[in-house]
């Protein structure tokens, strides 16, 4: 199996293996503490509108995808903000939409129908090195967000009546916390597909938080099972030659059956 690691595209998936858990760990976290959960679910399927878009007239899927991404994760900022009462109504149309717009651009776009399992389900084997330094620019970016603006970051998740005492501009940093969402899940999506990057950023943050205290703690716990995780689902991927981020997923999943076993028996 070591054998492997001389190629180039698979040397470029590890790489992009641990650029994606830096990723997921920190906005899964952000996604978990904030219960936004199903908002990132609505904002991952309509930015499979923008891959459509993006075939049909010929640029970057990941561009196209990030655009949309950020589009919707706007307008569902001024649901959370407005504190509108039907959002679950409009996240739920919102996926339905993207799905349903991509599948008919994909459609109707010549020599591309047959390969939408690719953007469904994922296809780290196929990333670049270009797609490589646009993930590092935005982890990097990534943390320096959240290494200046930690302590406000941590009163917005879990204490807003703290941050108006404070005079902190909730609305502000909601913004950047919703852009970097959207961007983090076009960038999953290499990884595991429209379909299973859900799963992706909240299964590691999920079982992080089971076992730590404290925002920080859970991010860079999340991270590494992130990294594991996703090992994992590739080196099984490998053996029994199945789609990698079902793999990933199985392997998620099963480390939080694990977890929450090992957190019952704690407790007892």
């Amino acid at each position: 199996m070591f054998e492997l690691l001389n190629f180039q595209f698979i040397q470029n998936a590890l790489i992009a293996t641990l650029l994606i858990s830096i990723c997921g760990g920190i906005i899964g976290s952000l996604i978990v503490s904030n219960k936004l959960v199903f908002l990132g679910g609505g904002v991952a399927h309509s930015a499979f509108g923008g891959v459509g878009i993006a075939l049909y007239f010929g640029f970057s899927t990941m561009l196209g995808a990030a655009i949309t991404s950020i589009i919707m994760s706007l307008i569902l900022l001024y649901f959370v903000i407005s504190k509108k009462q039907n959002i679950d109504s409009f996240i739920a149309a919102a996926w339905a939409f993207g799905m349903a717009l991509g599948v008919i651009l994909i459609d109707i776009t010549p020599g591309y129908g047959s390969d939408m399992t690719s953007y469904l389900f994922g296809s780290i084997l196929a990333i670049s090195a270009k797609d490589i330094f646009i993930i590092l620019i935005y982890d990097i970016l990534l943390l320096i967000f959240i290494s200046l603006y930690y302590r406000e970051i941590l009163s917005i998740s879990y204490d807003e009546v703290f941050c108006k005492l404070k005079k902190i501009n909730i609305n502000i940093f909601l913004f950047f916390i919703f852009i970097f969402i959207s961007l983090g899940i076009v960038m999953s999506m290499n990884m595991a597909g429209l379909i299973l990057v859900l799963a992706i950023l909240s299964i590691p943050a999920y079982v992080a938080s089971m076992f730590v205290n404290s925002l920080r703690k859970m991010m860079i716990f999340s991270c590494v099972l992130s990294f594991v995780f996703i090992c994992i689902g590739f080196f099984v991927s490998y053996k029994y030659n199945l789609s990698i981020g079902a793999c990933v997923v199985m392997s998620a999943v099963c480390g939080m059956i694990i977890s929450s076993l090992i957190k019952f028996i704690l407790k007892r």
